[in-house]
């Protein structure tokens, strides 16, 4: 039998202001060792996590890090230098291959524009990017191209979506227990801590005079509101937060704003029940913040609770969720946004199918409801029994036999 041998992070010193350890599943493995392990069992691999001094040198071997990347900015000198000296060593010429994760985010460009502007003294052969951006691939391509960036100079990328440990770790199911009850709401909308998007949402919202339709959160604080208007380039948008920069932070739940609520059950079911379809602010939307489509906790949340949704992401994530066996509702809504490349064009084809959606009666959205629940218990069901297998054949997790001794 062949080994994957991975170094135990924790056997060694590591500088966690610019690597997290803690990013561990429960059996203080890599998140993804568990999707993983039973495919590499089948290809007669077995996975082996050892301290540096169990490590057999002679053989190819992992490293294991995820990045804390906004501490990258400011930090000057050689990023990898703050490894020790056996590991440089046998990064630089050993048989030690460096996987930097962030198999919890989807940044590409940004991420690729960073580790550029740094020095870096290992060959690019022995790192591998693992991301979960879907279309990692393409950007990092397209990154190539127009940076002139010579073959020695590229890296390996894999694509790992992490939905089934965002669900399967420390989530309370019960808490997603859905009632059918009468609507106040026709929306869900959280933005909570707030970003560009989030504002140029909320901000189109209320141009429409949308807001009193839903129940909807934006963590603008005071002393950030002109920061947030200076951000808004369209005449709508600015008049839209105008009206509602005396009331602002918009907040629903008792949740603290200025937190960052990445927890799979951070909101009352309630919220759910009292309403009749979500807005789902993504991580990302816009072009200049990421051009890949990525996949959190916030189109999950509506999943589980069994809420039809409308996602303000990167064009695409639509068809995303669909290639991992999830429905969207092309039958009820005007799902056109997803392709509409244009970032304010998508926001804004959005907005109009809110407004539609507003319009209609509780005594409607009863019936519509009571049509989609096939499509809402498909995907409840798809959710609760997303598995390692869904995690390995839906992503690039299988490049990592690449790297078996």
């Amino acid at each position: 039998m062949k080994i994957l041998q991975i170094l135990d992070i924790n056997s060694v010193e590591v500088d966690q202001n610019l690597f997290n350890i803690t990013a561990v599943n429960r059996f203080k493995d890599p998140y993804w060792v568990e999707f993983i392990q039973q495919y590499f069992l089948q290809a007669d691999v077995e996975i082996k996590i050892l301290s540096l001094d169990k490590i057999d040198l002679s053989k190819k071997w992992l490293i294991n890090v995820d990045i804390n990347m906004w501490n990258w900015h400011s930090y000057k000198g050689n990023i990898f230098n703050t490894f020790n000296d056996l590991i440089k060593k046998e990064l630089k010429y050993g048989n030690a291959f460096l996987i930097l994760n962030h198999q919890c985010e989807s940044y590409t460009t940004k991420f690729f524009e960073l580790f550029y502007s740094k020095e870096i003294d290992i060959p690019y052969k022995k790192i591998i990017y693992m991301v979960a951006a879907a279309d990692v691939e393409t950007s990092y391509k397209n990154f190539i191209e127009k940076n002139h960036i010579p073959a020695e100079k590229q890296f390996n990328t894999i694509y790992a979506h992490h939905v089934y440990k965002r669900f399967h770790h420390g989530v309370d199911i019960n808490s997603f227990q859905f009632s059918t009850v009468s609507k106040t709401k026709k929306f869900l909308s959280l933005n909570r801590m707030w970003r560009k998007h989030r504002v140029m949402l909320v901000s189109m919202l209320s141009h429409k005079n949308l807001l009193q339709h839903g129940y909807v959160s934006l963590g603008v604080f005071p002393e950030e509101k002109n920061q947030a208007y200076a951000l808004l380039e369209h005449r709508h948008m600015q008049q839209g937060f105008l009206k509602i920069i005396d009331s602002l932070p918009l907040q629903i739940d008792n949740v603290d704003l200025k937190i960052n609520q990445f927890q799979m059950n951070s909101l009352d079911i309630f919220y759910y029940q009292q309403s009749c379809f979500s807005l789902v602010s993504s991580t990302m939307a816009l072009a200049e913040q990421e051009l890949s489509v990525g996949f959190t906790e916030k189109e999950i949340k509506p999943i589980l609770a069994r809420h039809p949704f409308i996602i303000w992401n990167r064009p695409g994530v639509l068809k995303h969720l669909q290639s991992m066996g999830f429905l969207t509702f092309e039958s009820w809504f005007d799902e056109s946004y997803d392709d509409e490349l244009d970032d304010i064009l998508r926001l804004e084809k959005i907005i109009v199918e809110v407004e539609r959606l507003c319009n209609m009666s509780f005594d409607q959205w009863e019936l519509l409801l009571d049509e989609m629940k096939p499509v809402l218990n498909h995907n409840f069901n798809r959710m609760t029994n997303y598995t390692a297998e869904h995690c390995f054949f839906n992503s690039d997790l299988k490049k990592l036999l690449y790297y078996v001794s």
